[in-house]
């Protein structure tokens, strides 16, 4: 096969220089093809190539990725390795990988088949198969102490039972864009954990964690996440699927959307967006204003108290459990030190059923004054489909309310935006070297360049290598690579 091998980023490998750091590249070579290595990053932990090579690959065949520190006095020193099995691959078709690197790290790599093999291999669900997504944090707010001094942390990632993933440094003080990728390979019902340490003198400090199970979502599935941090904070993230366990299966074995049970109990978020001309409950004219709510299967909860203004902004997200058609009553206050907080009215919400994987907005009205919007979507669980695979067991009515919708095509590739600059933060000298990287001002979002929707292959775990490859849907265009781009120095894609 003829392909075009990208091998885009690294993350958490080694330091192999003294300032804690490795220049790193990686060597690697196919049985047909002369050894070939990518450029030299600049020191950090994190590095990024976005390089591309022309490989003659066998199907099946085994590629050993080596990574090492470039020094400038005595021999580079091997940062570990990881190995890739390359399956058949059709014809324009594109796949990539999330690999461990043997001694810290993973390292990121992708696949484009200019001339492929012939033939089909679409099979049965495996449930031994597993997915890759795509996980981008973008914004973070009321993260640590939010008292005007800025702090800096490290989000570090930890899905079950693999080495954890950790970003570069970054600024962050009461609302603060991030920019922050990694690519992750789990299995549907897995609950990946997140935290942010602020690194300290002699330990670092947990300043706030959170968690997501993941769905078995089908292939190119996108979803927009507020994620409630358990002291308060809200992780802002987009979730690609770029590689599904139902990659290639025939299409009896995916599920449809809405494939659910409509129970009369549900758990979904509650996001807080803002209050807009609330009643003043100061004398300056302004309100420290908050909002306590309850529902009938969770306990009293109420968001920050935002500073001294008429229109709040908490941007804060809950996770909830409420039953159908229940009421919740939010109730709006101003925030007194000295006497009892004013009560700035209420406004009032009917939980309804959720569809999709989407979120639903709602503008309402408070009864003393202004008005109060929020966003809600279900928490997206596995599907009915996937518990029969996997012969877990199931409730016998599937919820009626929506028409069944067709199965997902295979997926047009997903797309990797460039870096945006934090102008806070200096905790690594900048990148240079990098030609796809397009020039930054701190502040902005450089336009996305092109990088493969992927609807290509990964072999299932614990199951021999598929002699070929599904071929790409008709009718749905399939679209040109396009760079990965680190967090190098903070930086990372624009929301």
């Amino acid at each position: 096969m003829e392909i075009e091998l990208t091998i885009l980023a690294a993350n958490n490998i080694i330091a192999g220089d003294i300032g804690g750091t490795s220049d790193g590249y990686v060597k690697f070579e196919t049985r047909k093809t002369k050894k070939m290595k990518t450029k030299i990053a600049p020191p950090t932990l994190n590095p990024v190539w976005n390089q591309k090579f022309n490989c003659i690959i066998e199907p099946n065949e085994e590629i050993k990725f080596e990574v090492y520190d470039h020094d400038l006095i005595g021999k580079d020193d091997n940062l570990g390795e990881a190995r890739l099995i390359v399956p058949g691959l059709m014809t324009g078709e594109y796949w990539h990988d999330c690999l461990s690197i043997s001694k810290r790290g993973h390292l990121y790599v992708s696949l484009y088949c200019k001339k492929g093999i012939n033939g089909s291999t679409m099979h049965p669900f495996s449930p031994l198969a597993d997915m890759v997504i795509r996980m981008e944090f973008n914004r973070v707010t009321h993260l640590g102490r939010c008292n005007g001094n800025p702090q800096v942390g490290k989000i570090i990632i930890k899905p079950p039972n693999q080495k954890e993933q950790i970003s570069n440094v970054f600024t962050f003080n009461k609302s603060t864009k991030i920019s922050e990728t990694f690519i992750i390979k789990c299995k549907p019902g897995d609950k990946i954990e997140f935290k942010v340490e602020e690194p300290g003198l002699l330990s670092n400090t947990t300043v706030d964690k959170s968690s997501i199970t993941i769905p078995d979502f089908k292939e190119g599935e996108k979803s927009e996440e507020h994620l409630p941090g358990k002291k308060g904070s809200t992780f802002d993230c987009k979730i690609q699927c770029i590689r599904s366990v139902y990659h290639n299966v025939f299409p009896q074995f995916i599920p449809q959307d809405n494939d659910f049970i409509n129970e009369n109990e549900m758990k979904f978020y509650l996001y807080f967006d803002k209050a807009e001309k609330i009643k003043a409950g100061d004398i300056g004219g302004t309100s420290d204003a908050y909002v306590k709510f309850k529902t009938s299967k969770s306990k009293e909860k109420k968001t920050y108290v935002f500073a001294p203004s008429v229109n709040p902004d908490w941007n804060q997200c809950f996770r909830i459990k409420g039953t159908l058609g229940e009421e919740i009553i939010f109730h709006l206050f101003d925030k007194d030190t000295l006497t009892s907080d004013d009560h700035l009215g209420d406004a009032k919400w009917k939980i309804d059923p959720l569809f999709n994987n989407q979120w639903k907005k709602f503008k309402l009205q408070i009864d003393k004054k202004g008005s109060l919007s929020i966003e809600v979507k279900r928490v997206k669980t596995l599907s009915l489909t996937y518990k029969r695979l996997l012969g877990l067991p199931v409730p016998s009515t599937q919820f009626q309310g929506y028409p069944q919708q067709q199965p997902y095509p295979y997926p047009q590739q997903y797309q990797y935006p460039p870096p945006q600059g934090y102008p806070q933060q200096q905790p690594y000298p900048p990148q240079q070297g990098y030609p796809q990287y397009p020039p930054q001002q701190p502040g902005q979002y450089p336009p996305q360049q092109g990088y493969p929707q992927q609807p290509g292959q990964y072999p299932p775990q614990g199951y021999p290598q598929q002699p070929g490859q599904y071929p790409p849907q008709q009718g749905y265009p399939q679209y040109p690579p396009q760079p990965y781009h680190s967090q190098a120095a903070g930086a990372l894609p624009k929301k």
